[in-house]
């Protein structure tokens, strides 16, 4: 059972879910041609579409695929699985050489790991940097509308709250809700929904402190304050996020 869970810890560890994240840098790469290759494969009987940096390379779902012409450079990577739940996964990876990425998945979980193997990937293309989106006329092109900030993937939420609730102790449900989310940017309003598990004022404010900056929509934050009795604590939250 320990093994079970730790496993599932490991693989929250490794996801961010489909969050538009803050961190995400500008696509800032103009024509610059890199060396590198990113190999992304996943389990017999799945597929999957593949993002680097928000923009999608492949049209149809394939099994495996390989990203050529990628530059030293950190990128954030999201693979959406073609199944019913369609489970979203992503994280940040630094490709100052070539790369091959696992999706792992245990139950409904799923997680990205860095692998060593070698293999004939379904699909091989060129790093598309910009997704083309035109007018139904193929005259004028549409400027795409910024997505909405999104947390963490409903399903993967649900089975880290349920992981969160089994803690016997406030300190341990502390401990691993500060690794789920460390992991997996948040909406605020999943932020307050794992503050009202703790039952101590003061575990809620730390929490809401530490994930503050794992937050994808920051100007929702006041939602916080449904989580607290005190009006002290509402006060000290505050002043954290105004000097952060």
């Amino acid at each position: 059972m320990k093994k079970h869970f730790l496993f599932a810890l490991l693989l929250f560890l490794a996801l961010p879910s489909m969050a538009q994240v803050a961190a995400v840098k500008p696509q800032q790469h103009g024509g610059h041609n890199g060396s590198s290759t990113l190999t992304v494969v996943a389990p017999r009987g799945l597929s999957f579409w593949l993002f680097v940096d928000d923009v999608l390379q492949n049209e149809d779902p394939v099994h495996s695929l390989c990203v050529r012409n990628l530059w030293n450079d950190n990128f954030y990577i999201r693979v959406e699985l073609d199944n019913q739940d369609h489970n979203c996964v992503g994280q940040f990876i630094n490709l100052r050489q070539s790369k091959t990425i696992s999706i792992v998945q245990s139950n409904k979980l799923i997680g990205l790991e860095q692998a060593q193997i070698n293999i004939r990937p379904e699909l091989t293309l060129d790093l598309i940097t910009q997704q083309p989106i035109t007018a139904g006329n193929g005259q004028h092109p549409i400027m795409p509308v910024p997505p909405m900030p999104m947390g963490m993937n409903p399903h993967d939420y649900e089975s880290a709250c349920q992981i969160i609730a089994k803690e016997s102790f406030d300190s341990s449900k502390l401990t691993v809700a500060k690794q789920v989310v460390s992991g997996n940017p948040m909406t605020a309003s999943q932020i307050l929904g794992i503050c009202k598990m703790f039952s101590f004022e003061s575990n809620k404010l730390e929490f809401a402190k530490y994930a503050y900056p794992y937050c994808t929509e920051p100007n929702k934050y006041f939602l916080l304050n449904d989580a607290f009795s005190y009006e002290s604590s509402k006060r000290e939250l505050d002043e954290y996020v105004r000097k952060y």
